[in-house]
């Protein structure tokens, strides 16, 4: 193996080929806006043709039982993992002395 020498990198070489210095060109994206459930609600009630969807499928029977944004629209809460844990904890409990309680009355009949 004589004759084989192994090169060490100039550092200017280094730096020329570093690509940690040079930034990236950002994509461009459009954008486009969703409407909102009010915007939603409020062209469904000013256009009977949304009833129909490919003037084939009637969806009045389906809008019928749509819930307006006042009826589904909540308070935002913090949730509490310790809290929450022990309160779902405590109701799967109560279900199962129930069903336990339930499940033995039936077997001693």
């Amino acid at each position: 193996r004589s004759g084989e020498y192994t090169t060490i990198p100039v550092l200017e070489e280094l730096a020329e080929e570093d690509l940690s210095f040079q930034v990236a060109e950002a994509p461009s994206v459009q954008v486009n806006r969703v409407a909102t459930i009010r915007e939603l609600d409020q062209e469904l009630n000013k256009h009977s043709a949304l009833m129909m969807l490919d003037n084939k499928i009637d969806l009045k029977c389906l809008t019928r039982f749509l819930n307006a944004e006042s009826d589904i629209k909540e308070e935002d809460k913090p949730w509490y993992w310790e809290r929450l844990f022990t309160e779902v904890a405590s109701e799967l409990n109560s279900e199962w002395e129930s069903f336990m309680s339930r499940t033995q009355l039936t077997v001693k009949l």
